[in-house]
């Protein structure tokens, strides 16, 4: 994985996170996702985190918003004191399932890390009580009051057979549909000696293909963190990384890091964004003030031309008003072409345009 768990990453961290079953929920927070706080007697706090498409053990409690609101008010309501009972995968799927029980009562929690992500809280009958995203897909439906519905089934990864892996696409793709992610899919045809572009496996390629998926299935967690990002719960074969005590451990140091620089990275580009559009508003302010400005003086400079040669013009005026009494304007506009100071008489809109020369 890099930003989001495949599958196969969940199925390793499930047997991570059964330390969990049996604590009792103290406390959930909601920072950038979820923050279950835990007591489980002999282990003390655990902390279990989620994120859109992650889900770890964390080291420790994060910063989280004092007032939470929302789904996590309501997660408040009906799972702290409550205690985990069982922890699951769900039929291979990027699904995982925590119940939650007392005498009285028992809560399941789906949190789903695929696509956006989601976090669903049904009651013992499978009813919704809430949701992170309530939504309507094509195929199913996650709304309080109905029951909780679970993505259409496909084949579960760790129950195929050989001849699931008969494909007409190359074998390394159609082991990352599967569930397995590319990295994974291509690790695994490295391990078998299985070239992962054939589209058209032989019977005992697909038999020893599978023999190695089983046992890569029940490999031992030796978590690695490599410098492209990729974090894995065993050593990818030819790659040289950082060693971790745990898948989640690796996960906590790396991802939330990685998360925590794109939402820095995020919040630089929205900054320089918005810094961008407030910089083009001052600039386009300063053209239209500079504009004002210059209009504004040559109004002025106009009205002192006019005081300047208010006799000259007041003259020319009772003319033209004179001349009107015996004439068209028709016949005045004739008559004043080439005046050295009217340049222009308009008969329509009985306009007339003068030069004043700004000595």
């Amino acid at each position: 994985m890099k930003t989001e768990i495949t599958s196969l990453d969940l199925l390793f961290l499930c047997r991570e996170l059964q330390t969990l079953v049996g604590s009792r929920v103290d406390k959930i927070y909601r920072p950038d996702g979820f923050l279950f706080q835990l007591h489980k007697t002999g282990s003390g706090k655990l902390f279990l985190r989620t994120e859109k498409n992650a889900v770890w053990l964390a080291a420790a409690k994060t910063e989280t918003p004092e007032t939470p609101g929302g789904l996590c008010s309501t997660l408040r309501k009906y799972l702290e004191g409550k205690k985990l009972t069982s922890l699951e995968q769900v039929n291979g799927e990027r699904i995982l399932k925590l119940t939650f029980q007392t005498q009285q009562d028992t809560y399941s929690l789906y949190i789903e890390l695929f696509s956006n992500g989601n976090i669903v809280l049904a009651d013992e009958h499978g009813i919704v009580k809430a949701a992170q995203e309530e939504r309507a897909w094509k195929d199913r439906e996650i709304k309080r009051g109905k029951p909780y519905a679970l993505p259409p089934a496909k084949k579960n990864f760790t129950q195929i057979s050989p001849a699931d892996l008969d494909s007409t696409t190359p074998i390394s793709k159609h082991l990352a549909t599967l569930g397995l992610g590319k990295t994974y899919a291509e690790e695994l045809c490295l391990r078998a000696g299985t070239d992962p572009t054939s589209n058209s496996l032989t019977e005992n390629e697909r038999i020893t293909l599978h023999a190695y998926l089983q046992k890569l299935l029940k490999e031992p967690i030796s978590a690695f963190a490599y410098p492209d990002g990729e974090i894995t719960p065993f050593a990818l074969s030819g790659k040289t990384g950082t060693a971790y005590p745990s898948f989640s451990a690796a996960i906590d140091a790396n991802l939330s890091k990685s998360a925590a620089l794109t939402k820095l990275e995020k919040s630089r580009a929205r900054f320089d964004s918005e810094k961008e559009r407030i910089q083009n508003a001052i600039t386009i302010q300063e053209r239209t003030l500079t504009k004002i400005n210059e209009d504004a003086a040559k109004q002025q400079r106009a009205g002192e031309l006019i005081y300047e040669h208010y006799q000259e013009l007041k003259n020319i005026l009772d003319q033209l008003h004179a001349a009107k009494k015996k004439h068209s304007l028709q016949e005045i506009a004739q008559k004043l072409k080439g005046h050295a100071v009217i340049k222009h008489v308009n008969p329509k809109t009985q306009e007339i345009t003068v030069e004043i020369t700004d000595d």
